[in-house]
């Protein structure tokens, strides 16, 4: 009797233990997942205000497209300029559609990968609205010369224009050839400082409470 009394009390504060473990696990989840998605809103703020500078842009030049008899210097800026605001506005719809699927109810393994799949669209999204600003500046000074040499009958943009072309079709070259460098096989730590530094604090932040709720269970 003695014996059976005690594998029963064994078995008793076995069960009382994996009750409690179970307890602090589904306690630390909640609490991992909610500074996980503080991070998140944090970065969905940041595409809201993304999506909202594109409807400005897209909806300040979308009128020229009705003044047909516009010179073609605004014309064409304003196609490029509205090109521009409709790419920004799907690239960070994108990325919340990607937030919006992470969900408190999926095991930490799905979440990292959702929140991996999160990542490259950010990084896209971040690419997208940036990369084109090496030359995009450019437009409204172009416009503005072309519109002077029509005025004064005369062609060609000024030297100084040229110049800044040049510049930046240099810096919007090197930067993505930069980044197609860093990938390749053998730079996958630089890779990955690459990607860290365009990824942001927010998903970084994310990242690392997933992979201690990862570690956590694991042990």
């Amino acid at each position: 009797m003695e014996l059976d009394e005690l594998k029963q009390a064994w078995q008793t504060l076995d069960a009382r233990l994996k009750k409690q473990n179970e307890l602090q696990l589904a306690e630390l989840r909640e609490r991992k997942f909610d500074r996980v998605k503080a991070s998140l809103r944090l970065l969905g703020h940041g595409q809201t205000v993304q999506i909202l500078l594109g409807i400005i842009i897209a909806g300040f030049v979308l009128p020229l497209w009705e003044m047909l008899n516009a010179p073609t210097p605004l014309l064409v800026a304003s196609v490029i300029f509205t090109l521009y605001g409709v790419a920004i506005i799907v690239a960070a719809g994108v990325v919340l559609g990607h937030i919006a699927q992470i969900d408190r109810s999926l095991a930490v393994l799905e979440l990292q990968q959702r929140l991996l799949r999160l990542r490259k669209a950010y990084i896209i999204s971040g690419m997208v609205a940036g990369l084109p600003w090496w030359l995009l500046w450019m437009v409204p000074p172009m416009v503005v010369a072309s519109l002077q040499n029509a005025q004064n009958g005369s062609e060609g943009l000024p030297a100084w224009l040229w110049i800044c072309i040049g510049t930046g079709l240099i810096g919007l070259l090197g930067t993505w050839g930069f980044i197609l460098w860093a990938r390749k096989p053998g730079r996958e730590a630089l890779a990955t400082r690459v990607e860290d530094g365009l990824a942001g604090g927010s998903l970084r932040k994310a990242q690392a409470e997933l992979d201690a709720l990862k570690h956590y269970t694991e042990e």
